[in-house]
């Protein structure tokens, strides 16, 4: 299945390419965009074609902070009727929750969640294309994105507590101060920007109820692009990071009990522990690639003990976890994990 992303995912790319110098046409037309559908919110666009533009340009460019670069040239505005609910909602927790909610209007493969803990409110971003090239200019863009929707929120001057990131710096560090103001972490468990507790019930100024009111009234009607089994592979893939992924909450978070959500995965040819599977094997092939200790990468894949994923990394690609973490940390740069034996892809 094609995972599709709406043209309002390039918009303003033509003025940036541009700006460094760059043939904005040829390089949409190289990757199979029409140059009218970039910024167009009627179209939907291979969410791969839209990375591959930013990707490129940021390699072909020279401009490896690409993706924040185009970030802040769209601001929310590329969030069509969502960016409504960001400046209408009652509260920034409210606002949060309805962009969670309505994103997949706009890229049913991205998510967005809000988590509570008494120090922060951490605010996560995912994009769940498997094997995607440039996640990493697509997830610097979302990030870019979210801290325009803050400040707009919450003030120009915001600074988060920290910015935290799952890929490896790609961007020299002035890119990142000058885009978050704010402490940068690499290669963490998620992507997440950490907001002051407080900031959560700080009201929206200037917001119109009715317009939030027509906003919701519109979302509610678009009928979801996401079929139910990449619905449970984006909720099962957020919930590992807080080490959460069975089936009973992945249902609980979905609003259906868990008994239909089976039914409804074999209705589709799938099973939760088929997904579940999948979405650790892609995470084992991703982290290895960090050098993080084979330990840790069994707790972020929910494995209580490193014995079931040492099982489980045999499996998939038929070797150890340190020599999967071996050949993925001295190897360049690829796009997924390999297929496990006995698998077509």
């Amino acid at each position: 299945m094609t995972i599709l992303i709406r043209g309002l995912a390039l918009l303003n790319v033509a003025e940036v390419v541009s700006s460094l110098g760059g043939d904005p046409d040829t390089l949409l037309r190289t990757h199979g965009v029409d140059p009218a559908a970039a910024g167009d919110y009627d179209t939907f666009l291979p969410y791969s074609s839209v990375a591959a533009v930013i990707g490129d340009a940021a390699q072909v460019l020279h401009c490896p902070d690409f993706g924040m670069r185009l970030a802040r040239r769209q601001g929310i505005q590329m969030l069509g009727p969502i960016a409504v609910i960001i400046r209408n909602a009652e509260t920034v927790a409210a606002a949060i929750e309805g962009v969670s909610q309505y994103l997949h209007h706009l890229a049913p493969s991205d998510s967005t969640a809000l988590i509570r803990e008494p120090d922060a409110a951490i605010f996560t971003y995912s994009t769940n294309v498997r094997r995607l090239t440039h996640r990493e200019q697509m997830v610097e863009k979302g990030l870019g994105i979210a801290m325009d929707a803050f400040r707009l929120m919450l003030g120009e001057s915001f600074v988060p507590l920290r910015v935290t990131l799952q890929h490896q710096r790609v961007s020299p560090m002035e890119a990142y101060r000058e885009m978050f103001r704010c402490p940068v972490e690499f290669q963490r468990e998620v992507n997440s920007v950490h907001l002051p507790p407080n900031s959560l019930n700080q009201p929206i100024r200037g917001r119109d109820s009715a317009a939030l009111a027509l906003a919701e009234h519109y979302l509610v009607r678009v009928r979801p692009d996401l079929a139910v089994p990449d619905h449970v592979r984006e909720m099962t893939q957020r919930l590992l990071a807080v080490n959460q992924a069975d089936l009973v909450t992945v249902a609980r978070a979905m609003s259906v009990h868990p008994r239909v959500l089976q039914r409804r995965l074999a209705e589709s040819g799938m099973s939760f522990e088929e997904i579940l599977d999948d979405v650790r094997r892609e995470m084992a092939w991703d982290l290895s690639a960090t050098g993080m200790q084979v330990s840790q990468i069994a707790t972020m894949l929910g494995y209580s003990e490193t014995s079931s994923y040492t099982r489980a990394c045999r499996r998939w690609y038929g070797e150890t976890p340190r020599q999967l973490r071996a050949r993925r940390h001295t190897a360049p740069p690829t796009p997924g994990p390999a297929p496990s034996q006995g698998q077509t892809g």
